[in-house]
C-alpha cells in the first residue's frame, strides 16, 4: 500500500509540473500583444492628464449646473463671469451659490443648497472649495463634480478638476504643485479651464485633473 501511496504521488507531481509548463510556455510568435478596448489606457482617479480645451462647448442643453462660489473674492468673481459665459453659449441653466455669512460652514452651506437643487453638476471655484468638496463629494458617488482652479489631495472619480501654472491649490491636506499666482486667474484662462472640464466629463472622462500649459 506504502508502494501504491507513493507511485500516485509521483504521478500527481509529474502532472501538475507539465501543466504549469503548458501555462507559461511562449507563443510561436512571442507574447501575445494585448489589443482592443479593454486595453486601452484609462485614466486612474487623481491622474494628471494634459488637456486642450475645445474653442466652443455645445450640448448643455436642458442640463442644471450649480456653481459654487467660495467668498467674495476679485478670483471668484472672475471665475464666475467665466463659468456664466461658458454654459450661457452651450445651452445649459447656471445657478450660483455663494458661500453663506455667518454660516459656521459658510462654503458647505453653499453646497447643500446646490444639492438640493438636483443639480446635473456641481462646479466650485478655486482653492476655497477644495477642503469641504474633498469630504462631501466621496459621500456623493453619483453627483458629478468640477473643481476649476484647484484640485482635491484624493479625489473620487466622480470629480474633475482643470488646473494651471498658479492655480494648482490642494487645499489645507496637500501643497498645491507650485506658487499660488492669483494674477493667473483671468477670465479667458477660466472659460478655456471650464471648456476643458465640461468636455471631459461629456466623453465620461472623470476623476482626473486636467492641466491646462
Amino acid at each position: 500500500m506504502t508502494h501504491g501511496r507513493t507511485r500516485y504521488g509521483v504521478a500527481m507531481l509529474l502532472a501538475v509540473a507539465l501543466l504549469s509548463a503548458g501555462c507559461s510556455a511562449p507563443e510561436e510568435d512571442g507574447a501575445p500583444q494585448l489589443s482592443g478596448a479593454a486595453y486601452e489606457t484609462v485614466p486612474e482617479p487623481g491622474r494628471t492628464i494634459e488637456a486642450t480645451p475645445p474653442a466652443s462647448l455645445s450640448g448643455l442643453e436642458g442640463q442644471l449646473i450649480a456653481v459654487v462660489v467660495p467668498d467674495a473674492s476679485a478670483s471668484s468673481a472672475t471665475l464666475l463671469s467665466a463659468a456664466r459665459g461658458v454654459v450661457s453659449a452651450g445651452g445649459g441653466d447656471l445657478q450660483q451659490f455663494a458661500a453663506a455669512e455667518g454660516a459656521a460652514d459658510p462654503v458647505g452651506a453653499a453646497l447643500d443648497r446646490a444639492l438640493d437643487v438636483e443639480p446635473d453638476l456641481v462646479v466650485g471655484l478655486g482653492d476655497g472649495v477644495v477642503d469641504v468638496l474633498g469630504f462631501e463629494s466621496a459621500q456623493r458617488l453619483g453627483q458629478q463634480f468640477l473643481v476649476v482652479g484647484a484640485q482635491l489631495a484624493e479625489p473620487t472619480d466622480n470629480v474633475t478638476a482643470v488646473v494651471w501654472d498658479g492655480a494648482t491649490s490642494r487645499g489645507s491636506a496637500a501643497g498645491p504643485d507650485g506658487d499660488l499666482v492669483d494674477a493667473s486667474i483671468t477670465e479667458q484662462r477660466g472659460a478655456a479651464a471650464i471648456r476643458a472640464g465640461l468636455a471631459s466629463i461629456q466623453d465620461e472622462t472623470t476623476g482626473v485633473v486636467l492641466y491646462l500649459d
